[in-house]
């Protein structure tokens, strides 16, 4: 499977990468800054690519593309709604359907426990509101676009090693889940990017 990657020169992104070719897949990486990737392979690539840059967004030749793009900081941010909506825009127009993309697990959801609940109240209310908030529009944003797209919300990421030992929920968080490792994460995109059963579907994951 040829794979394009938005976000893969940084934590999850870089398990993702090394993960994918160990599988045996053909990966482009799409970075702003193509030399912040250090991995080397004979099946993958790089290039110059910002997803607020609609005209750098060329993904033509992928069988899929997963968006790990979103804000490193608190601040104002449409790196969700504004990068990720051109990314999809970019796969109707080219012919590319299959779409993963990460956002955050900020939202509420049903399966959320108390502790869970106040943690995003606060969350959403200080350090992590706009990025919330840019988040919830590009999901709504999916909803009418013509592509087999999953979203991924996962709760806080550590830099802890993979265990292999998440769960998931369709739809809901993972009741009690407040934590998983990028690495973890990054297995679980691998795993469910030729999933079917998950077209067009909120996935939560955590441990």
């Amino acid at each position: 499977m040829r794979i394009t990657i938005f976000g893969g020169t940084r934590g999850t992104g870089r398990h993702l990468v090394r993960l994918a070719l160990a599988e045996g897949h053909d990966v482009e990486v799409v970075a702003r800054r193509p030399d912040a990737l250090t991995e080397r392979h004979s099946r993958l690539s790089v290039r110059q690519g910002d997803v607020l840059e609609p005209e750098t967004l060329t993904v033509g030749q992928a069988d899929a593309v997963v968006l790990l793009a979103g804000p490193s900081g608190g601040g104002p941010t449409r790196l969700y709604s504004l990068g990720g909506g051109n990314v999809a825009r970019a796969m109707v127009e080219q012919g590319v359907r299959r779409l993963v993309a990460v956002t955050n697990g900020l939202g509420n959801h049903p399966a959320d426990t108390v502790p869970q609940r106040l943690l995003k109240v606060i969350l959403h209310n200080t350090l992590l509101r706009h990025g919330h908030r840019d988040a919830r529009l590009f999901e709504r944003e999916l909803l009418g676009r013509d592509l087999d797209w999953t979203v991924v919300q996962p709760p806080r990421l550590t830099d802890a090693p993979a265990t292999g030992r998440y769960r998931t929920a369709v739809g809901d968080s993972v009741r009690g889940g407040v934590s998983i490792s990028r690495e973890d994460l990054a297995g679980y995109v691998l795993r469910i990017i030729a999933a079917p059963e998950t077209y067009r579907k909120v996935m939560g994951v955590a441990y």
